[in-house]
């Protein structure tokens, strides 16, 4: 535990040396802040850049609830653009540590490589969180200003199932970090499977609420319920994160 502790706390160290929770936040903040913004002036700013022409807005169109530009900015602006530059940010996890010999000289020691995997994780899995939970918090604010009220407890569930779709990323990208050791391969690869996986919805609902990004399913169903959610995928992400950090295990022992 005292090992973990402290190779959780290099990468916190690290990636204050690095601004990470300052660049990453600023990003998702400016992600959260735009999508409400965009929904609530879509009319102006058509009008004032000169997008309109041919364009027929409906002044009787239906206002987007709360939930609805929730949904749109977390599981749209988040899961898409935030996701990318999420996994760009922690692309070199194990394979940057690997080629400069770092992993090597860790595991000398009297570390346990479960130790060094799990603060990987650990350690990725709060960064990423910080800059979510305060990207997503300013969007709240925003969009209950201009659209509404939201429970906040709804809010807070979501964000909670949320961060379990994202700790299975950082599982993935640690997976696939034990294949390849080229960084910018392993953003590509990581990319490809996470959005395979929420692709996947709209192929075979099953399959979906199976695989990792059913866990997404249970945690939109708090921004807008009454969609089907088998609450099975929450069990089934967390198999998913162990069996990626136990073949992690395996594939780095047997090299």
């Amino acid at each position: 535990m005292t090992n973990f502790y402290t190779l959780t706390r290099t990468e916190l160290a690290e990636a204050a040396k690095e601004y990470k929770f300052i660049w990453l936040t600023l990003f998702f903040v400016i992600l959260g802040v735009t999508q409400p913004l965009v929904h609530n002036y879509m009319d102006v700013i058509l009008e004032n850049v000169g997008g309109a022409d041919g364009i027929t807005i409906d002044p009787n169109r239906p206002v987007p609830s709360s939930g609805e530009v929730l949904l749109s900015t977390i599981s749209g602006q988040f899961n898409q653009i935030g996701l990318i530059i999420l996994i760009i940010s922690f692309m070199g996890l194990i394979a940057s540590d690997r080629n400069s010999g770092m992993q090597d000289f860790i595991l000398t020691r009297p570390v346990s490589l479960q130790s060094y995997l799990m603060s990987k994780l650990a350690g990725h899995w709060l960064i990423s969180m910080f800059a979510i939970a305060i990207g997503a918090v300013v969007s709240y604010g925003y969009t209950i200003f201009l659209f509404g009220s939201f429970s906040f407890s709804d809010f807070s569930l979501f964000l909670l199932m949320y961060s379990l779709w994202i700790l299975y990323v950082i599982s993935l990208a640690i997976l696939i970090s034990t294949f390849i050791k080229g960084p910018i391969l392993i953003a590509v690869a990581t990319i490809a499977a996470s959005i395979f996986f929420i692709l996947i919805k709209g192929f075979n609902q099953l399959a979906f609420q199976l695989s990792p990004g059913g866990v997404l399913n249970v945690a939109e169903n708090y921004l807008l319920p009454g969609r089907e959610v088998n609450h099975f995928s929450i069990l089934s992400c967390g198999m998913f994160i162990v069996f990626n950090l136990w073949l992690a295990k395996r594939n780095i022992t047997q090299q």
